[in-house]
């Protein structure tokens, strides 16, 4: 029965919004590994530039020196940054996670950074894929078995010029990084700025998973995972 003409047309305007919704949809599962968060870095240094009360050109005055603690507020995060192939993309893409239940201290003295010891919980591991994250958990990183990432400074990080209020300074730290209950020395690459009221942080370590004793785990469409990736992670700190 053919139906009428009204009927006819409105089953044709549903088909035509069906395959809209499809289009979409498959658009979206094209492109959606394709905007990754921006690597870690500071904030723009206007954000962080502290001034004395009443005098908004002033810097802060002072000195860094001292002990800090990563403020609780979940503005740091600890993640990873990786090459990954999908079956529906024709070229790899990165794939970004990050936990923001972070704690931390440091100790600075002059133009050095003498202690640091930070903690991430790796269960809070978050991406734009959950079914990469729940994989995580169970497989590769084993986060639900290996919760803890751990990276503690080494030797004293001598800073490439001393720290004055809103200018950034960068370093390179070697420490030991342990995750997945295997610890492994790494060397950090780091900026930072102090603003008179807070100390933040940005850096990347370069690793390999297999160092970790870590398979990439596999889920879905994924194809393929590159053993290299780049550990990275923004901590804002706090006086102790």
């Amino acid at each position: 029965m053919a139906g009428s003409p009204a009927r006819r047309g409105w089953l044709a305007a549903a088909a035509a919004v069906l395959v809209l919704a499809l289009a979409g949809g498959g658009y979206l599962l094209l492109t959606r590994n394709s905007d990754a968060p921006a690597p870690a870095a500071l904030d723009a240094a206007s954000a962080t530039t502290a001034t004395t009360a009443g005098d908004a050109a002033q810097p802060a005055t002072g000195t860094p020196d001292g002990a800090w603690q990563v403020r609780d507020d979940g503005s740091s995060f600890v993640g990873y940054r990786v090459r990954e192939r999908l079956a529906n993309l024709s070229s790899a893409s990165e794939a970004v996670g990050r936990s923001t239940q972070v704690t931390g201290t440091m100790q600075v003295a002059g133009d050095q950074v003498q202690a640091v010891k930070v903690e991430a919980d790796l269960r809070g591991l978050q991406s734009d894929e959950g079914r990469r994250d729940n994989a995580i958990r169970q497989r590769g990183l084993e986060s639900e078995r290996f919760p803890t990432a751990v990276f503690e400074l080494a030797e004293p990080i001598r800073l490439d010029q001393d720290p004055v209020s809103g200018r950034q300074v960068n370093g390179q730290g070697k420490g030991r990084l342990t995750v997945h209950g295997v610890t492994r020395e790494v060397t950090a690459n780091l900026e930072g700025r102090w603003d008179g009221s807070t100390i933040q942080v940005a850096g990347r370590i370069p690793v390999r998973m297999s160092d970790f004793q870590i398979q990439p785990p596999q889920f879905g469409p994924v194809l393929s995972i590159e053993d290299s990736l780049t550990v990275e992670f923004r901590l804002t700190f706090v006086p102790a």
